[in-house]
């Protein structure tokens, strides 16, 4: 069998693998980066949604490299929203002003990539990963031609379903459960708000997630949900809960009238909060392999970012310097681990409510839009204490 040797060695070429790769590459080290989509950046499996600078270190106060790696160059940008208008299943909207930039995420992903291949990183698209061996050894398939790759280091960019930690064992894989499957289509002809983004709750909507509507212009929006199939009860399809609302809710249906799907996309989202560990021997997890996401609204792209450049730093000072790879874990969690924890600890209240609309409804009235904006942003210091006093009023109302 063909056989190459890299110093690292990384799987998946999203924000996260892509940063990995620049930071190790540009320290001199030979890494190869591979991503099993035939075309780097697409198709996107995201809904392009990204806090502003701003944002971004209001939410992670205790990181500084996130708010300067969500600067996103503005030829990245299609449109700036203002406000997130949050609808409760019976329809009420609660707004709030919240900043965030709407990327083209095809081409921002393919720069990334670019940037990783500039600093001497060796890339790949169209390659699947089919096992891996003793560790650090890949086993990968590109058309017909099979292929092994040695290398020093290996980082998992791959995704909630990463080849790379199935490889490591059950303990650094992410439970079914905890995966929310969405689906998006890009509707363009149809009526929106530019400068305000929608999230849609309830059972008959998407059970266990949420629906969005992210506005790239007056007449183009990406528009999707997501569904943890343990809220389900209808054997509906993803694409179904969606067609239906865009054929026939009320206020959505309305928005959507004549528009055409130029592109339809799905992925899956990690829930569950991060992995207990995310390194091991040679080894490390980064952005939805290692569940870096905020569990409270699916957001992933910024933690990428930030947990690609922490394991580049420490992967290129472990090969360099003999530092160890735990380091890795370290710095992430110092950075952004209460707030992901915080964003878990509103998914799990809020899976209390949302065993019942009339539920819901009530809880996010009580709430209203000065605690739900902190909710959207991961703030949790005293939401425990009133999402707890939320949903007793609420069961008294309800009894």
């Amino acid at each position: 069998m063909e056989q190459s040797n890299y110093d690292v060695a990384i799987v998946g070429a999203g924000p996260a693998g892509s940063v990995a790769a620049k930071v190790i590459a540009e320290a001199g080290l030979s890494v190869l980066l591979v991503d099993r989509r035939m075309e780097f950046g697409s198709p996107v499996q995201c809904g392009e949604f990204l806090p502003t600078s701003g944002e971004m270190r209001g939410i992670f106060p205790s990181s500084k490299r996130v708010g300067k790696l969500v600067d996103v160059p503005k030829r990245f940008i299609v449109n700036t929203t203002d406000d997130l208008h949050l609808y409760s299943p019976g329809g009420r909207v609660f707004p709030f002003p919240l900043s965030a930039n709407v990327l083209d995420r095809s081409e921002y992903d393919r720069y990334l990539t670019e940037s990783a291949q500039s600093a001497g990183a060796d890339i790949s698209a169209g390659i699947r990963l089919l096992r891996t061996e003793q560790k650090t050894t890949l086993v990968l398939k590109q058309g017909s031609r099979i292929f092994e790759v040695r290398a020093r280091v290996v980082v998992g960019a791959d995704g909630a379903r990463s080849r790379v930690a199935q490889g490591l064992g059950p303990a650094f894989q992410h439970r079914e459960a905890d995966l929310c499957q969405s689906v998006q289509f890009v509707l363009h002809g149809g009526k929106f708000d530019p400068r305000v983004t929608e999230m849609h709750f309830g059972s008959r909507i998407a059970p266990g997630g949420y629906f969005w509507i992210i506005p790239r212009s007056e007449s183009e929006a990406n528009v999707g949900l997501g569904i943890r199939w343990a809220f389900a009860e209808s054997r509906l399809s993803v694409s179904q809960y969606l067609l239906r609302l865009i054929r026939s809710h009320p206020h959505i249906a309305p928005m959507c009238k004549g528009a055409e799907t130029v592109r339809r996309i799905g992925g899956v989202i990690p829930m569950g909060g991060p992995l207990p560990r995310t390194y091991s021997n040679g080894t490390v997890l980064i952005g939805d392999a290692a569940g870096h996401v905020m569990a409270s609204n699916g957001g992933g792209i910024s933690t990428a970012l930030a947990g690609g450049e922490i394991a580049g730093e420490v992967v290129t000072a472990h090969l360099q310097d003999a530092v160890p790879l735990s380091d890795y874990e370290i710095i992430w969690r110092q950075e952004f681990e209460n707030e992901l924890q915080s964003a878990l600890n509103i998914l799990r209240i809020a899976d209390k409510v949302m065993i019942s609309d009339s539920l819901t409804d009530l809880c996010m009235s009580l709430a209203g839009p000065r605690f739900l904006k902190h909710i959207i942003r991961c703030r949790l210091p005293t939401l425990v204490d009133l999402a707890s006093k939320t949903l007793v009023k609420a069961l008294q109302h309800i009894l």
